[in-house]
């Protein structure tokens, strides 16, 4: 059964909180881990819908939340734009094409160095001297 209610109290260093239900009670106990993976950090007075398990040592706990109404940051507190062009994405870069072949390139010359014909030779005559 879902219940729903308000993020109470936030401690973000420790990734754990209260969730007051809407419907009363005591307030329940929130890990960061019952929150969906968007991105957003749980914010103080957050409305939030969640379900309730018993723990082990009979303590109740919020889990599966979800965010009823989007955290919106007050435009005082968002960083100012700069230029038109969007932001660059986060992520790994891939590498282009002519790296690509300047390393295959490399791997061959290394190997056709130490599988040559001549390298092999020049091994067994090495051998040869030292007996």
């Amino acid at each position: 059964m879902r219940f729903e209610g308000t993020l109470d109290s936030w401690y973000a260093e420790r990734g754990h909180g209260l969730v007051r239900p809407e419907q009363g009670g005591e307030a329940l106990f929130v890990h960061v881990s019952a929150f969906p993976m968007d991105g957003q950090s749980p914010q103080e007075g957050e409305r939030i819908s969640f379900e309730v398990v018993s723990k082990s040592d009979g303590s109740k706990q919020a889990v599966r939340l979800q965010r009823l109404s989007a955290y919106k940051v007050p435009s005082q507190l968002r960083p100012a734009r700069q230029g038109s062009r969007p932001p660059r994405p986060i992520g790994r870069r891939r590498a282009s094409p002519l790296v690509w072949m300047v390393l295959a390139l490399l791997a061959l010359g290394v190997g056709a160095t130490v599988w040559s014909p001549a390298s092999h030779a020049l091994v067994a005559s090495r051998e040869a001297a030292r007996h």
